[in-house]
């Protein structure tokens, strides 16, 4: 899935083509030069088309698998939105992109906060900066999408919290390790995320966040699994993504990655959120969930996606999704995944919203934070 490159033109107007008379390379480039995103535009078809409204847009909302026990066979998800909502979004990530704000000496994440569907909210720019002149600079800076500034005090060291696993891994329960388990090094522990499959290699990989291993001069380090008694190795760490935070680890031993979820209901994973599947969730004002080894099963609300944080320094994370509270994550949690009911089969699987990673520990913010799944899959091809 293939970046979704913002663009301002009235969405809607793509009815007024012969779609279904159009070769599919120039049936692309008509969705493109209407304003549809490049994952959309590659993903859809002319039936997605048909028999809808004229103020409304198909939207590619995830990726996943009709057969959950194939990972190579991945197919998009569509539903539709108002095309007024989609083309105002789009502004937003437009405004953004071109303002490129994490320039500005003193900010230190920007969000993108998609309007609500039922109100008829737009979408904003959400901004923290390190002070008062800070966000002097960003007034006026456009008019076409608000800007919403805070001012952060008190970010100094994060707090160094003891980390209490809250189960751990049934090995009784055989080889195949499933998401959401506690897993450590030889420094401290995290969260395994369900199995990453990349397709360059045709390989599932166990996958947990990469600052587990931060300062660690080693390529071939250990991942263990925390069990009744101790810690079990389960692999040997295969590649690390630091701006994305995840580490991919190769299995070694009897132990497999597997697509599912401990303590999810139900706890086989299908596939992942898009990026305007993530904004169409925070739309409708819908909560998500985790599992996290320390903190347990938490939801929450979406406040902002597709963001870039500075906050750790540089480089910046881009791609970063805001959720929930402080309280829905602790030291142990990272590698933690945020996912919903798969909206097509809700009883039979989840889709991935993306890894969480950091939470607040100054005044005035309120959330979890960490990178969206579609980050992964644009840059690198993994599929949970």
């Amino acid at each position: 899935m293939s970046s979704d490159d913002p663009a301002t033109p009235e969405t809607k107007r793509v009815h007024e083509r012969p779609l279904s008379r159009m070769g599919r390379r120039r049936f692309v480039k008509t969705l493109a030069a209407a304003g549809f995103g490049a994952a959309s535009a590659s993903h859809l078809s002319a039936g997605d088309f048909a028999g809808i409204d004229e103020d409304r847009v198909p939207i590619v909302y995830a990726i996943a698998r009709d057969d959950p026990d194939d990972p190579t066979q991945i197919t998009p998800r569509v539903r539709t939105v108002a095309a007024e909502w989609y083309d105002d979004l789009r502004a937003a990530l437009s405004a953004r992109d071109t303002l490129d704000l994490t320039d500005t000496d003193g900010v230190l994440d920007v969000y993108v906060v998609p309007g609500d569907h039922d109100d008829g909210t737009s979408a904003s720019i959400a901004v923290n900066v390190r002070s008062d002149s800070v966000l002097a600079e960003l007034d006026g800076l456009t008019d076409e999408v608000p800007i919403e500034g805070s001012v952060v005090e008190g970010l100094g060291k994060e707090d160094d919290e003891s980390a209490t696993p809250r189960h751990r891994y049934d090995p009784t329960e055989g080889p195949a390790v499933p998401g959401g388990v506690p897993v450590g090094d030889a420094n401290g522990i995290a969260t395994l995320t369900p199995a990453l499959y990349d397709p360059e290699v045709d390989e599932r990989f166990f996958a947990t966040a990469d600052h587990l291993y931060a300062g660690s001069a080693s390529v071939r380090s250990e991942l263990s699994v925390l069990v009744d008694g101790g810690r079990t190795p389960i692999g040997e760490v295969h590649r690390r993504h630091g701006e994305e935070d995840v580490v991919l680890v190769r299995a070694t031993g009897e132990f497999e990655p597997t697509h599912a979820l401990e303590g999810a209901l139900p706890n086989r994973v299908v596939g992942q959120f898009s990026r305007i599947g993530l904004a169409d969730l925070k739309a409708r004002g819908v909560e998500i969930h985790k599992i996290g080894a320390t903190t347990g099963h938490s939801s929450g609300r979406i406040q902002a996606v597709d963001g870039i944080s500075c906050v750790y320094g540089d480089p910046c994370k881009r791609g970063q999704l805001k959720w929930g509270r402080e309280s829905d994550f602790a030291d142990g949690d990272s590698g933690s995944v945020s996912y919903r009911p798969d909206p097509k089969n809700p009883d039979e699987g989840v889709l991935v919203c993306g890894m969480n990673t950091a939470r607040t520990w100054w005044p005035g913010e309120d959330y979890v934070w960490g990178t969206g799944a579609y980050v992964l899959h644009e840059r690198y091809g993994y599929t949970f």
